[in-house]
Order: C-alpha cells, then sequence, then structure tokens
C-alpha cells in the first residue's frame, strides 16, 4: 500500500515541475550558499590571516542572515505551491481519498524534495568551496595557497538548519491539509 503512496509522490512531482523545479532550485541554491558561508567561517586559514577574527564575526553574521532569508524564502515558495494546488488536492479527497492519505504524500512529497535540495545544495556547496576560498584570498589580495577540505560542522550544520527549515515546511502541509474543508 506505501508503493502506492510513493507512485504518487513522484507523479504529483513530475506532473507539477513547473512548481517544483524553481522551489528545488530555490532550496539548492540556498543551501549551497549557506554551506559556502559556513566552510568560509570555519576554514582554520583565516585564524591565520590578518584580520581573521573580524572577518569570521562577519562571516558568523552572514551565516545567520543567510538561515534566516532561507526560513523565509523556503516557506514562502512552500506556501505558494501550497495554495495552487489546493485544487488538486480538493479533486483527491472527491475522489475518495482520506485526509490521512493526502497526507501521507504531500509529506512523501515534502521528504522527496527535501532531500533532492539538500543533498544538491551540499554536493554544490562542496564543489564550489574551494572556487568562493579563492575569491576570498583574492579579494583579500593574499598570496597563500588554497587547501580543498570538506567541513563536517558546515556538513553538519547545514544538515541541522535545513533538516529542520524542511521538517517544519512537512508539518505546515500536513496543518493546511488537516484544516482543509
Amino acid at each position: 500500500m506505501n508503493n502506492i503512496y510513493l507512485k504518487l509522490a513522484k507523479t504529483n512531482i513530475k506532473n507539477n515541475r513547473q512548481l517544483y523545479i524553481p522551489y528545488i532550485a530555490s532550496g539548492v541554491i540556498t543551501v549551497m550558499m549557506f554551506y559556502l558561508m559556513m566552510f568560509l567561517n570555519n576554514n582554520p586559514g583565516l585564524g591565520h590571516i590578518p584580520g581573521g577574527r573580524n572577518l569570521k564575526l562577519i562571516l558568523g553574521l552572514g551565516v545567520g542572515v543567510i538561515a534566516i532569508f532561507a526560513y523565509i524564502f523556503i516557506f514562502y515558495t512552500n506556501s505558494f505551491i501550497s495554495k495552487r494546488r489546493k485544487k488538486e488536492i480538493g479533486i483527491y479527497n472527491i475522489l475518495g481519498m482520506e485526509k490521512r492519505h493526502i497526507a501521507k504524500v504531500m509529506a512523501l512529497e515534502t521528504i522527496y524534495v527535501g532531500c533532492i535540495a539538500i543533498a544538491g545544495g551540499l554536493a554544490a556547496g562542496i564543489i564550489f568551496s574551494k572556487l568562493s576560498m579563492m575569491c576570498l584570498y583574492r579579494i583579500l589580495n593574499l598570496k597563500e595557497s588554497v587547501i580543498f577540505m570538506v567541513t563536517g560542522a558546515g556538513i553538519g550544520y547545514t544538515l541541522l538548519v535545513f533538516g529542520i527549515l524542511y521538517l517544519l515546511t512537512l508539518v505546515y502541509n500536513l496543518m493546511q491539509i488537516t484544516l482543509a474543508n
């Protein structure tokens, strides 16, 4: 029986791709920006340059700003998608699906989108992390070599922040279904 929900969730994402592609792309970009800021903030090489403590403080503030921006932006896009799909959900209800079944499908859709956005954003962030460090060294006019590394703290905080974000969007979607007539 759960296989039906998985297929229905995948089909819904494919059929509503004009809504979901920008939503997933915005999720990937915000996850990537957050990881890049975490990477730059947690880079041990910044402690050895002049003004590195101030730069770490500024980057830490940037991490917070990006996290707040991501929550607002992802919630706004999620509510936009929910409003656009109300008729589709109503049709499911008319065709005999109970609210709990619709909730399972919506939960699977949110989980799929969240996993794709987080995995894609982390992959893009890891790919562009050395480039961002090189650009920062170029802006600061430093002649040091850039070492490629993947920060565990950056990945951990990114998974935590965006896992909570997509969990909250899941709760919002489930509340929309239970409150719908």
